[in-house]
């Protein structure tokens, strides 16, 4: 998470006031990067420079200083394309809704609300977008220095989850940190149409938007939008939300989200194959996963959506991070250190790491959300939920893994502890030991359970399970497998890996296996 933010922070461009430039948009860029830095400092106190913020925050009011309120790359600059595009919309929300809650923003609670009333103004009847309802419309019509594939004639061509069902999980957290009923509003009217348009009773991804010869879409919008549908459900209290993204993530996300974590970004007709003939793969969209299976998990008490965060993380999104020892030993690729932290676009399935802020910064959101709650606490005892070290006034957990795997935990409350044992353990190698001495093992659903009476605070829990080894085989839609090692829930080799930026070691003595689908 600390490189992630420190790679934010190097793609600020001092010669452009420190605008994050060089990547896809500033405008799209500069809003995840206020999104995940808030999100981050909030998770773990990283510290935000003050002339780096202040900078940040002038942008932000330039970017969004014309008639619409929107993020909207101004017209006139020589060194950057006019884009007119909503795919942004859902950057913005979250920008102005942070803002307003960690900085405590009266501007950005009223800017958020300018911004809320342009979408709401072109948004029509039928859900598709009156282009005509936004000023800036009229810069970016035959005029020069425009996109050519961000123009007001053609942006209504995606799908609709990449402009407005993303938004959803936008508004609810604009809602619930500034109380701005408009938000509210909004999330009703667009988690009512995408209940419909992105899920179906059988749990599958509608066929309007997964087939080839669909309308261009990706796959993280649609995630993003699914977490909005989650959130909406319970936060109004209405089951039939909720249980259609369940009933999606059973049947219709292991065809989105291969076990080892790697997911294309398009969805519906390809836009963007890598160098192998498929699909691009993103890290983003893992990311996107795994927030979704944390909510779920959280909210729907299916501690196996816990099992599947640990997973993506363990086994996609670490190894996809870019590390100074990927910078030291590819010097062909002349990568220097700005590289170092980021994540993005894979060039291969399982190799060619990329970086960009948009990715690291959507990475970041989604590990500051996954930190925040590795443990919870509530009448019930201290809940330790997911296997990653941490450390608050409540409990220290360290996880260390070599053969098997310890998970030990100092309480700094006297409460009964609950301690997640994943599903995939084996359950005769699931041990528990207080200060040195095993103790019966209780469980309680998915949780060893041990009560207040058997420890106090500073005892040493130590939960102790294997990591089983396994192989599998993927296939991907260009027709090409990889056989993957196994060690619990990471992958410790991978079978053929001959390209640069590997994630994984590569498997030296791979085996005649089989493709099999492995659901969740």
């Amino acid at each position: 998470m600390e490189l992630g933010g420190e790679h934010l922070l190097g793609w600020l461009n001092p010669e452009r006031d420190y605008l994050p430039t060089g990547s896809w948009a500033i405008t799209h860029d500069l809003a995840r990067w206020w999104d995940a830095m808030l999100r981050l400092e909030d998770a773990t106190g990283f510290v935000i420079p003050g002339h780096l913020e202040g900078a940040s925050l002038r942008n932000l009011a330039w970017l969004t200083d014309n008639p619409d309120g929107l993020l909207w790359v101004p017209p006139g600059l020589d060194w950057h394309e006019m884009k007119f595009e909503f795919h942004s919309f859902r950057e913005g929300i979250l920008t102005f809704a942070a803002l307003a809650h960690f900085r405590g923003s009266a501007w950005a609670k009223a800017a958020g609300h300018r911004y809320l009333e342009s979408i709401n103004r072109a948004l029509k009847p039928d859900f598709s977008w009156d282009v005509d309802a936004f000023e800036y419309a009229k810069h970016c019509s035959g005029g020069e220095n425009v996109h050519p594939g961000h123009t007001p004639e053609n942006e209504n061509r995606f799908q609709l989850t990449v402009s407005h069902g993303r938004c959803i999980e936008a508004l609810i957290w604009f809602y619930r940190w500034t109380g701005d009923s408009l938000a509210m509003e909004l999330a009703d009217r667009l988690a009512r149409f995408h209940l419909s348009y992105a899920t179906n009773a059988a749990g599958t991804i509608p066929e309007s938007l997964a087939a080839e010869s669909s309308r261009p879409g990706d796959r993280q919008s649609y995630l993003y939008t699914l977490c909005g549908l989650l959130l909406y459900g319970l936060m109004t209290h209405q089951s039939e939300y909720v249980d259609a993204v369940v009933q999606t993530y059973r049947t219709g996300i292991p065809d989105l989200v291969n076990r080892c974590g790697w997911v294309a970004h398009d969805l519906g007709v390809l836009r963007f194959p890598d160098k192998t003939g498929n699909p691009l793969a993103n890290t983003e969209s893992t990311g996107a996963a795994a927030r979704l299976a944390l909510w779920l998990g959280m909210y729907t008490q299916n501690s196996a959506c816990y099992d599947d965060v640990e997973r993506l993380v363990r086994a996609r999104l670490f190894p996809g991070q870019i590390t100074e020892t990927d910078v030291r030993n590819n010097p062909s690729l002349d990568l220097d250190e700005k590289a170092i932290g980021g994540w993005g676009g894979n060039d291969y399935p399982h190799a060619g790491k990329g970086f960009n802020p948009s990715g690291t910064a959507e990475i970041v959101h989604t590990m500051s959300a996954i930190y925040q709650n590795i443990i919870a606490h509530d009448e019930s005892g201290l809940f330790i939920n997911l296997h990653f070290n941490y450390d608050d006034d409540t409990v220290r957990v360290a996880v260390e893994r070599d053969s098997i795997a310890r998970v030990s935990i100092v309480p700094k409350i006297h409460d009964n502890v609950l301690l997640r044992v994943p599903g995939w353990a084996s359950a005769e190698s699931v041990c528990i030991t207080v200060d040195g001495a095993p103790v019966p093992l209780r469980k309680v659903g998915s949780y060893a359970y041990i009560t207040r009476e058997q420890i106090k605070v500073g005892s040493k829990v130590v939960l102790h399970h294997d990591l089983p080894t396994r192989r599998t085989v993927e296939t991907l839609p260009a027709g090409d497998t990889y056989e993957f090692a196994w060690q619990g829930d990471e992958i410790v080799g991978v079978y053929p890996n001959v390209q640069p930026l590997p994630f994984y070691p590569t498997l030296t003595n791979p085996q005649k296996i089989e493709p099999a689908r492995e659901g969740r």
